[in-house]
């Protein structure tokens, strides 16, 4: 497994002349691998369709390191090429494209009018150069609508009626006073026991 401080070096060294790096006070194993993988991510950059096996022979061959190392360095070289992000589909994206490009050429040189238009197509097609660029929404800056409880209707576009209060409470004691009245009751001569007797012989018959 790369080691996360040769790639964070690289990010930031990957370019500079040995000098240079030596003034940052880098190892000499350090500045070996940088040169090392310097050399690998400008070939591999500039042939994208070369196969790992092949980037692995480069730099077992330019450096002499072992196949292992070799491979460390691949997994570098993979994510640098893939901006950093997503390494694995980055990568790809990356070579996919340089593919589109490579039939675009390929059509061109042939006057094959029909394949530039395939390989365009797809190149926009997959790049999406035919949508607009998504609108960030700011929510940091979205401020919530404040809401204050309120018993006055114009604010959802009612007409407030005059008096209301003292008509609801007008209504309340004419329509209530007129269904609430007091009633009497009287007392009912039931016996429990003998109506429940007389109901299970009823049921034995």
């Amino acid at each position: 497994m790369a080691k996360p401080q040769t790639l964070e070096l690289c990010r930031v060294h990957l370019f500079d002349d040995v000098e240079k790096l030596k003034n940052n006070n880098l190892s000499q194993q350090a500045i070996d691998r940088i040169v090392r993988l310097r050399a690998a991510f400008n070939l591999w950059n500039k042939y994208p369709l070369k196969k790992e096996a092949e980037i692995r022979d480069f730099i077992m061959k330019y450096s002499g390191v072992e196949r292992t190392s070799a491979y460390e360095d691949i997994q570098i070289l993979k994510i640098l090429l893939g901006d950093f992000q997503e390494t694995t589909k980055e990568f790809h994206r990356f070579r996919f494209n340089h593919m589109i490009e490579k039939a675009y050429e390929m059509a061109e040189r042939k006057k094959d009018g029909r394949g530039m238009a395939a390989a365009a197509g797809h190149y926009a097609k997959y790049n999406k150069i035919d949508q607009e660029d998504a609108i960030k929404i700011p929510y940091d800056e979205i401020v919530p609508q404040p809401f204050e409880p309120t018993s006055d209707p114009t604010v959802i576009g009612i007409k407030p009626v005059p008096n209301i209060r003292e008509k609801i409470a007008s209504m309340k004691k004419r329509y209530i006073a007129d269904i609430a009245e007091d009633i009497t009751f009287e007392e009912v001569d039931f016996n429990e026991e003998e109506y429940f007797a007389n109901e299970q012989e009823e049921n034995i018959l």
